[in-house]
Protein backbone atom coordinates (compact mmCIF):
# COMPACT_ATOMS: atom_id res chain seq x y z
CA UNK A 1 0.00 0.00 0.00
CA UNK A 2 2.82 2.33 0.68
CA UNK A 3 4.24 1.64 -2.52
CA UNK A 4 1.20 2.16 -4.06
CA UNK A 5 1.09 5.78 -2.41
CA UNK A 6 4.19 6.54 -2.90
CA UNK A 7 4.23 6.17 -6.90
CA UNK A 8 1.22 7.98 -6.97
CA UNK A 9 2.85 10.88 -5.46
CA UNK A 10 5.53 10.52 -7.46
CA UNK A 11 3.02 10.78 -11.10
CA UNK A 12 1.85 13.43 -9.83
CA UNK A 13 4.75 15.47 -9.00
CA UNK A 14 5.67 14.29 -12.69
CA UNK A 15 2.75 15.72 -14.29
CA UNK A 16 2.71 19.37 -12.11
CA UNK A 17 6.71 20.00 -12.79
CA UNK A 18 5.88 19.32 -17.12
CA UNK A 19 6.70 22.68 -18.50
CA UNK A 20 3.63 24.25 -20.30
CA UNK A 21 3.18 23.68 -24.14
CA UNK A 22 3.39 26.54 -25.73
CA UNK A 23 1.90 28.22 -28.86
CA UNK A 24 5.20 30.17 -30.64
CA UNK A 25 4.67 31.60 -34.17
CA UNK A 26 8.08 32.49 -35.07
CA UNK A 27 7.95 35.68 -37.97
CA UNK A 28 10.93 34.95 -40.40
CA UNK A 29 9.66 38.05 -42.36
CA UNK A 30 11.36 41.28 -42.41
CA UNK A 31 7.65 43.55 -41.52
CA UNK A 32 6.00 43.00 -38.63
CA UNK A 33 3.04 40.68 -38.28
CA UNK A 34 -0.27 41.12 -37.29
CA UNK A 35 -2.58 38.43 -36.70
CA UNK A 36 -5.38 37.82 -35.08
CA UNK A 37 -6.41 35.22 -31.84
CA UNK A 38 -9.76 33.69 -31.21
CA UNK A 39 -10.96 32.14 -28.30
CA UNK A 40 -14.34 31.94 -28.59
CA UNK A 41 -15.73 34.90 -26.71
CA UNK A 42 -12.43 35.95 -26.90
CA UNK A 43 -10.35 37.90 -30.07
CA UNK A 44 -6.92 39.79 -29.34
CA UNK A 45 -5.02 40.85 -32.76
CA UNK A 46 -1.35 40.51 -31.77
CA UNK A 47 2.10 41.56 -32.79
CA UNK A 48 5.20 40.50 -34.05
CA UNK A 49 8.22 42.15 -34.76
CA UNK A 50 10.05 41.36 -37.85
CA UNK A 51 12.27 38.27 -37.01
CA UNK A 52 11.24 37.83 -33.99
CA UNK A 53 9.33 34.85 -31.79
CA UNK A 54 6.30 35.29 -29.99
CA UNK A 55 4.81 33.65 -27.44
CA UNK A 56 0.71 33.24 -27.05
CA UNK A 57 0.19 30.38 -25.05
CA UNK A 58 -1.38 32.43 -22.36
CA UNK A 59 -3.87 33.56 -25.07
CA UNK A 60 -4.47 30.19 -26.28
CA UNK A 61 -4.56 27.50 -23.42
CA UNK A 62 -7.37 25.12 -25.23
CA UNK A 63 -6.51 25.93 -28.92
CA UNK A 64 -7.42 29.02 -30.96
CA UNK A 65 -8.26 30.13 -34.45
CA UNK A 66 -5.64 32.08 -35.67
CA UNK A 67 -5.98 34.69 -38.84
CA UNK A 68 -3.62 36.35 -40.50
CA UNK A 69 -2.11 37.85 -43.87
CA UNK A 70 -1.31 34.23 -45.19
CA UNK A 71 -4.58 34.16 -46.77
CA UNK A 72 -6.86 31.24 -44.39
CA UNK A 73 -7.61 30.73 -40.96
CA UNK A 74 -5.77 28.08 -38.76
CA UNK A 75 -6.88 26.17 -35.61
CA UNK A 76 -3.70 26.20 -33.55
CA UNK A 77 -3.22 24.52 -30.40
CA UNK A 78 -1.44 25.04 -27.27
CA UNK A 79 1.97 23.20 -28.23
CA UNK A 80 2.02 24.10 -32.02
CA UNK A 81 5.22 26.23 -33.01
CA UNK A 82 4.68 28.04 -36.10
CA UNK A 83 6.59 29.81 -38.72
CA UNK A 84 5.73 32.99 -41.10
CA UNK A 85 7.72 33.33 -43.88
CA UNK A 86 6.90 35.18 -47.19
CA UNK A 87 3.90 36.36 -45.54
CA UNK A 88 2.85 32.47 -45.46
CA UNK A 89 2.04 30.04 -43.18
CA UNK A 90 4.64 27.83 -44.27
CA UNK A 91 2.77 24.53 -45.48
CA UNK A 92 -0.18 25.07 -43.70
CA UNK A 93 1.16 22.86 -41.04
CA UNK A 94 2.22 23.25 -37.18
CA UNK A 95 5.40 21.70 -36.09
CA UNK A 96 6.04 19.84 -32.44
CA UNK A 97 7.99 22.36 -30.42
CA UNK A 98 12.05 21.61 -29.96
CA UNK A 99 12.44 19.94 -27.03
Amino acid sequence: MKFMKASTLAIAAAVFAAPAMALTIDNQDADELKFGIDEGETEHVETVAAGQTGDFSDKCKDGCGLTGPWGFSWMANAGDSLTVKDGKLNGGKATAPES
